[in-house]
């Protein structure tokens, strides 16, 4: 263990000049912490095969001020003592302007001084044998004319261990008790979940405080295809910006923008200047809520949010400078309440010091701005009482389709036939920010929307055989909870059977019990939008062991029905001799009813109904009748048949290891090194049954012949074994698996060429497979 040995922190005079002025509050400390680490994980993202994690630990109300810390600890690279000096060094020199988001700049001296008068850095690589120990001691520091920090290397227990961990003691009296408030955990976990929802949510990063995960805040907006339509133009709720800028050198001492032709700053005089690219990019959107204050537009500099729910983009502020700004959003409600929002990545724009702002008065945030909201006022005939252009910017085109807040479709406000329900959207948005799996689509409020529109009316002397609702061009779907199917449905009458004259069963009670008694087709389920004949969200389910009728009464083999728009439902009677017997394929049937409801709804003749359907085979999920689009549905069910095997090989994994042939085993490991994720171990995966996850096809179809009693029954597959005791009865279920499961692995591992017959038997043979599977898929 070395000691007695010292790195320069000398401090910039910039830096004594602003340390008294800078006030950052707990959650900006930790953040510029985080920031340190989130840099490293961007610039160089070895973490050893783990996640990159940024773990804190915070004093609770337990602790008490002599021996309470704050601790950072992260997984990235970690740094060399080189490494670590010019870190110290560079944040109290106050380099490092364009830097990502931290770089140790001055922001880290800042943030522990504020927490605490003592801070240690550990840090270390993997290829190290000892940790680098750097101990920045404040009071001694200030006391010393040197400004001399000790640093000692200690030996790692595991020298493969790496990373940096930062701890911040002799807390300041007000940092501590402001950390020990009841509700500053809540406070500090929200903020930096909000700050840090970029990073967590698109790049995978970890960040934890007390052991607990931080939830990134998710945006709550309307899905893209949503589109309302004014003076002709389909205006969708999500608008995507991508603006790519030229090319300049950003001068590393003040942070000036230089022209690509200089050597030295035009500023500063300094030769530190680096060519960087420049890119604004992001989205608006409209947010499935409104809100007095949780609405604006995000500004990210490098993944982390400088600005939230910043409102300057809603004003208008004339070219001239002399006349006031002029608020432009929202003003067509009461209450001032808006729902426009967005993330926007800056990362060319200089932020200030405590990363609250950015240096407005600066050529690139003015770029920036026009980039959004243009130059114009966002109300049309505001600019042309000013004689300027029509603003044509993606704000000013969220700004005409979203700007009031009607209840209903027009606008994308949800309602319930009198009135908005703005409540109720805001309950939603917490139970969508929750993961309420009900709450995570769009639908709900689409459906209340709609619903606002067309309110339910019970009207007995109704047809039940009519179209009454209609089909909505321009607009997306809805598409309704499985609860929705019990409700009333408006135009939906009892229709009586010719063998019973007095039904005790309504036709809505004969659908719901064909739902009970039926399977979906998922790859035929979904959105269908066909030119000149409009939009539908199809359900298609084959009905077991049921006489099917339909509305009319009459049985037949097939039949679609409508009773809330958009949503329509093909019943099939599996059983029906028409597929039984004369071999028809039940998925072609039902898009032929589904087509020729929307041929006699749109009371068009003249598209054949052969077109139909072949616009219909396009826009559905099913794999198309090729090699190799069959080949990639076996092996998405093989997939399927690993995942539902993996805990059953757990219990025994040698027993099963052993009955892979040699050459399975090493197609095993290798199909592990390109695919598994990173930190997984492959000796571990043999011991806990893993392995099987990456087994060749033809090793799963030994493993499950070669056992299996231990696949049946529900585990893996659903057809009985257990319960039969003759041999050859389940040899026979055995075999009926296998011949379809050879099939699937065949195309799958070895991709031989087949002819059209082949090709459909494989198809027969996934399905019978995919309806054979356990996990309900």
């Amino acid at each position: 263990m070395s000691e007695g040995q010292y790195i320069n922190v000398m401090p910039h005079p910039r830096i004594l000049g602003v340390l008294g002025d800078i006030e950052f509050a707990a959650w900006q400390c930790l953040a510029e912490l985080v920031d340190n680490a989130f840099d490293v994980f961007q610039s160089s993202p070895e973490t050893g095969g783990e996640r990159p994690t940024v773990s804190i630990s915070l004093p609770t109300a337990q602790d008490s001020r002599s021996t309470a810390e704050v601790t950072v600890q992260d997984n990235g690279r970690g740094m060399s003592l080189d490494e670590v000096r010019n870190a110290i060094s560079a944040g109290w020199s106050g380099n490092g302007r364009h830097g990502a988001l931290g770089l140790f700049g001055m922001g880290f001296n800042i943030a522990t001084a504020r927490l605490g008068r003592k801070t240690v850095v550990r840090t270390g690589r993997s290829c190290d044998s000892y940790w680098t120990e750097v101990t920045l001691d404040l009071p001694q520091i200030e006391a010393s004319a040197a400004y001399q920090a000790p640093y000692r290397q200690v030996p790692k227990a595991n020298p493969v261990e790496h990373g940096t961990v930062i701890t911040i003691s002799d807390l300041k009296g007000e940092q501590f008790e402001a950390l020990r408030r009841p509700n500053a955990l809540k406070v500090i976990r929200e903020k930096l979940g909000d700050v840090y929802s970029y990073l967590l949510t698109e790049r995978g990063f970890r960040l934890t405080i007390n052991g607990k995960k931080l939830p990134p805040r998710k945006p709550c907006v309307w899905d893209e295809k949503r589109t309302v339509t004014r003076r002709g133009v389909e205006i969708s709720a999500v608008q995507r910006i991508d603006v790519p800028l030229s090319d300049k050198k950003a001068c590393m001492a003040c942070g000036y923008w230089n022209p690509l032709d200089v050597d030295r700053c035009r500023e500063c005089d300094q030769d530190r200047l680096e060519v960087r690219s420049r890119r604004i990019w992001g989205w608006l959107g409209i947010q499935r809520y409104v809100h007095r204050t949780d609405y604006g537009i995000d500004f990210l500099r490098n993944g982390r949010k400088i600005l939230l729910k910043d409102k300057r983009v809603f004003y208008w502020t004339d070219e001239d400078g002399l006349g006031e700004p002029e608020l432009e959003y929202p003003i067509d409600s009461k209450a001032a309440t808006g729902r426009i929002v967005g993330e926007i990545h800056c990362d060319h724009v200089t932020p200030n010091y405590q990363k609250t702002a950015f240096e407005f008065e600066t050529a690139e945030w003015h770029q920036v701005l026009r980039a959004i909201r243009g130059e114009s006022p966002l109300r049309p005939e505001i600019a042309k009482r000013r004689q300027l252009p029509e603003n044509d910017s993606p704000l000013a085109l969220l700004y005409s389709g979203f700007r009031r807040q009607d209840p209903g479709l027009n606008y994308l406000v949800p309602g319930n036939g009198k009135e908005a329900i703005h409540e109720k959207t805001v309950q939603w948005a917490k139970l969508f920010r929750d993961d309420h799996p009900d709450y995570q689509s769009d639908d709900i409020w689409y459906e209340a929307a709609y619903s606002h529109d067309h309110p339910h009316q019970n009207d007995p002397g109704s047809d039940s055989d009519s179209d009454t609702d209609e089909l909505l061009p321009g607009l997306g779907p809805v598409t309704p909870g499985e609860e929705d199917d019990d409700q009333e449905v408006p135009g939906a009458e009892d229709v009586p059977s010719a063998d019973d004259p007095a039904p005790t069963e309504t036709f809505e009670q004969r659908l719901q019990r064909y739902r009970d008694n039926a399977d979906q087709f998922p790859d035929l389920a979904g959105e269908y939008l066909i030119p000149e004949m409009g939009r539908i969200e199809l359900r298609v389910w084959a009905v077991r062991d049921q006489r099917l009728t339909n509305a009319k009464d009459q049985e037949t083999p097939a039949f679609a029905i409508m009773l809330r728009s958009p949503r329509l439902e093909v019943f099939v009677d599996s059983d029906h001799p028409l597929y039984r017997e004369h071999g028809a394929d039940m998925r072609d049937i039902a898009l032929l009813e589904a087509a020729e409801y929307m041929r006699v709804r749109q009371n068009d003749n003249s598209t054949p109904l052969s077109q139909l359907l072949l616009l219909f085979k396009e826009r559905s999920s099913s794999p198309l009748l090729t090699p190799t689009a069959m080949a990639d549905e076996a092996e998405r069910l093989l997939e399927r048949i690993r995942t539902l095997m993996a805990p059953v090989i757990a219990e025994t994994p040698a027993v099963h290891w052993l009955q892979l042939r040699a050459d399975e085993r090493e197609a095993a490991e290798e199909r592990f090194a390109l695919e598994s994720e990173p930190g997984l171990d492959w000796t571990e995966a043999v011991n806990n049954g893993d392995f099987i996850r990456f087994a060749p096809a033809s090793a799963v179809l030994r493993v499950i012949s070669e056992s299996p009693a231990l696949f049946m029954d529900g585990k893996v597959f659903r057809r009985s074994y257990a319960a039969l005791s003759a041999s050859d009865a389940r040899d026979l279920i055995v075999e009926r698996l296998m011949n379809p499961l050879s099939d699937l692995a065949l195309l799958a591992q070895h991709r031989p060429k087949v002819t059209p017959e082949e090709l459909g038997r494989i198809r027969v043979s996934c399905r019978l497979i995919a309806r054979d599977l356990a996990d309900d898929s």
